[in-house]
């Protein structure tokens, strides 16, 4: 009896303890959450402030630059900058590499915590991966896509195959692709209009979609679309001046323009917006994108922080090229080199433009192509296919030596 008592008492610890590191777990990842929800705000939230959240991915977190160069960083120094007398708060809720559902997330749960009249969204990329599996199909997304339990993803599974809109089928991507969009872009907007904040859509600076302009123009929504500003820009004073390492994201000068750009749009529309702004006369000094030595070197340390905090997740290799972008802007250019040399081996060479093309770049804006050169070589050994290597290799060699 009391043997059996004995092995009661193990089982019961052994079940008690998974249980209680489970929920241990759970509190610490609820907690660090609310944290980052709170850290990740641009400015101060002011009693009678007008509060914008900007809602995206790494375009709006700020990849290419620090944080506090983002544009949301950009446009409360903005908006503070031509309206004396007027309280700003804006919330930077970009998360690198999120799809439009998980921004559509995101928003519910901000809304929880804190309020916004404004939400400005970038979004449209980032969803390959979900639209592989997004079923082209009404039915299946009534049981897919709100309830989420088993059992109805599983006749949600039924109904689609029923229909026949298995992702396999050709010809429907792109429709899947706009209805993936409609699908989430319209939960975004009654999480707008259920918390009585004004929407608008926005577009990435190098390109516009189609299916969000089609969408903001069936709801009235404003569609602010940047990328003629940005081709005139290239055209007279060329791209890279503006664009980060990776050659997808902008750095802070882009970033600036990018701003500029959007607080003109958002003055243009101000009625709609429900409040008073200036025109657009101050511009922040592009000396003050630096900051100063002391806020350089906080950037720095919860960026060396973040990046020591995802050691041996796939998340590691891209925050150490976007630290190493951080180092890039404040001078410490040997520092940056290291991150991105890093970065490749830590991802095993991974063929990726934000991994790869920092590491190619950064020897080519020193004039060292030949240790470019062999920077690709020794990527291609690792991973044969790595097509970013492959393409800067090919220009490599038709370049005159």
């Amino acid at each position: 009896m009391r043997a059996k008592f004995k092995r009661l008492i193990k089982l019961f610890i052994l079940v008690l303890v998974p249980v209680a590191a489970l929920a241990v777990l759970e509190f610490s990842l609820f907690f660090s959450g609310k944290y980052l929800l709170w850290h990740r705000h641009a400015g101060s939230k002011l009693p009678g402030a007008v509060c914008i959240a900007c809602l995206g991915d790494s375009h709006t977190f700020g990849v290419g630059t620090s944080m506090q160069n983002s544009y949301p960083a950009q446009l409360e120094a903005l908006l503070s900058l031509n309206n004396p007398g007027h309280d700003f708060s804006v919330f930077n809720l970009g998360i690198p590499g999120a799809s439009t559902r998980r921004q559509a997330q995101e928003l519910k749960s901000f809304f929880k915590e804190q309020d916004a009249g404004i939400v400005l969204l970038l979004t449209g990329r980032n969803n390959d991966e979900e639209l592989k599996s997004w079923p082209d199909n009404p039915l299946y997304r009534s049981f897919e896509c709100r309830p989420r339990l088993r059992s109805l993803k599983f006749f949600g599974w039924l109904f689609n195959s029923i229909g026949g809109r298995g992702p396999g089928r050709k010809g429907v991507y792109d429709r899947r692709h706009a209805s993936y969009l409609s699908f989430y872009l319209d939960e975004i907007r009654k999480t707008c209009i259920n918390n009585g904040a004004k929407l608008v859509l926005l577009s990435y600076y190098n390109s516009l979609d189609k299916a969000v302009m089609d969408f903001a123009f069936e709801y009235d929504i404003p569609y602010l679309d940047f990328t003629p500003d940005f081709r005139r820009l290239f055209r007279m004073d060329g791209g890279t001046r503006y664009v980060s390492p990776d050659m997808s994201h902008l750095n802070s000068r882009g970033y600036k323009f990018f701003t500029e750009r959007l607080y003109e749009g958002l003055f243009a529309r101000q009625s709609y917006l429900g409040f008073h702004m200036n025109p657009l006369l101050k511009e922040i000094d592009e000396a003050g994108l630096r900051g100063d030595e002391k806020k350089n070197e906080l950037m720095v340390r919860l960026q060396e922080k973040r990046a020591d905090n995802s050691r041996g997740l796939s998340e590691y290799p891209f925050e150490l090229v976007h630290l190493g972008h951080i180092y890039t802007e404040i001078g410490r250019e040997e520092d940056a080199g290291n991150c991105y040399m890093r970065a490749l081996v830590e991802s095993r060479y991974l063929d990726n433009n934000t991994i790869v093309s920092p590491a190619i770049n950064w020897y080519l804006k020193k004039g060292k192509n030949r240790e470019a050169l062999a920077l690709c070589e020794e990527i291609l050994l690792c991973n044969p296919g790595n097509s970013i290597a492959l393409r800067y290799r090919g220009w490599l060699l038709n370049q005159p030596h």
